[in-house]
């Protein structure tokens, strides 16, 4: 099963991932070809917060997430990690989630507009919560809300923490036109239905959107 690995850094003053000669972008690029090159990396995906331009994300698709363990492991891990971490002005954070349907991130990943939902349970995830949410997106599918482009959902690998609440998360993609369809999309009928199902057993959220730019293979 495919793992999406997700990343979010704070960058340092001055860096600029979309200017080519800025020293941000030449690292970026440089951790990019590096990702790659690794087995079993599917796809690199960068970009910035809207909300909060300083903070870097990264959405990289392994076969598995052992791939990602195993890149982890190998030599070139930690030239890697120096050169990502000199344009990072704090640690990055690091989650990883088996995103379904299989497939169906990349259409969130490749609209103008990716929304990430992040939800934390402070605990284990409700039972059934992801056929659920998978219902909502199957909603979004039939109904075609104006500027949408695809959803998946997944429960993060590892616990997560924000506000003290500490368990598993769950990790909800989806892609839009722009942030206003998504906005406009919360104001429908449809979202004020379905907006329980994706809030049962959460503690808190956090919702960010990005434009993401694939790092070419």
């Amino acid at each position: 099963m495919p793992t999406t690995e997700f990343v979010v850094a704070p960058l340092k003053p001055g860096i600029e991932i979309g200017e080519p000669d800025n020293e941000g972008a030449k690292a970026i690029k440089e951790c990019g070809d590096t990702l790659n090159k690794a087995d079993g990396l599917q796809r690199v995906r960068i970009g910035t917060q809207v909300e909060n331009p300083s903070n870097f994300q990264m959405a990289v698709i392994w076969d598995h997430i052992d791939k990602h363990k195993e890149f982890m492991a190998q030599d070139s891990y930690k030239p890697f990690l120096e050169r990502f971490l000199s344009v990072a002005a704090g640690h990055p954070e690091i989650i990883h989630a088996d995103m379904v349907p299989e497939g169906a991130v990349n259409k969130a990943f490749e609209a103008p507009v990716t929304e990430i939902a992040t939800f934390y349970f402070g605990g284990e995830a409700p039972s059934g919560y992801i056929d659920e949410v998978l219902k909502f997106g199957q909603t979004l599918d039939k109904e075609q809300p104006e500027g949408y482009h695809g959803s998946a959902v997944g429960i993060t690998h590892e616990d997560i923490e924000k506000d003290g609440h500490k368990g598993k998360g769950a990790v909800l993609t989806v892609g839009w036109s722009s942030v206003d369809a998504h906005l406009k999309f919360r104001e429908t009928e449809t979202f004020k239905t379905l907006a329980p199902v994706l809030r049962k057993g959460v503690k808190t959220a956090n919702v960010v959107h990005v434009a993401f730019l694939s790092v070419a293979q």
